[in-house]
């Protein structure tokens, strides 16, 4: 499987075996749970929740295309679901940046938070690049 070989050059002892196994699904997938238990802890207005569910939806489609790419495709067309991933963080990234100006995620999480996207971000383009 590509996405098998290319891990293992980045890992290289290890055996990828699931989604479950590449780093890059790990870090969006902690993302979107910090994200998540964020958003429990908030009291929101309806305008509030509305951003809140924007952010959420994009945090967690980062991993899950991840895991469809994975499961369901090979090579150029697994890099075509990595690209989405890679554009669920990008938003996920401004829909935190949201959160911080409205005050509904304190500074210096949210810039915590942002820098997690774009590490995520930085190693989907690297997966990507290497598939291509």
């Amino acid at each position: 499987m590509e996405s098998e070989k290319l891990e293992k050059n980045q890992n290289s002892k290890s055996k990828i075996n699931s989604y479950q196994d590449l780093l890059v699904w790990q870090k969006a997938h902690n993302l979107a749970i910090k994200l998540y238990k964020l958003s429990k802890d908030r009291k929101k207005s309806f305008a509030d929740w509305e951003i809140w569910r924007q952010g959420l939806s994009s945090a967690f489609s980062t991993p899950a295309n991840i895991a469809e790419g994975f499961h369901s495709h090979r090579g150029k067309s697994f890099a075509s679901h990595l690209e989405i991933a890679r554009g669920s963080a990008g938003e996920t990234d401004y829909w935190i940046l949201v959160l911080i100006e409205i005050k509904q995620i304190d500074k210096l999480e949210g810039e915590l938070l942002r820098k997690a996207c774009q590490e995520i971000i930085a190693m989907l383009t690297s997966l990507i690049n290497k598939i291509r």
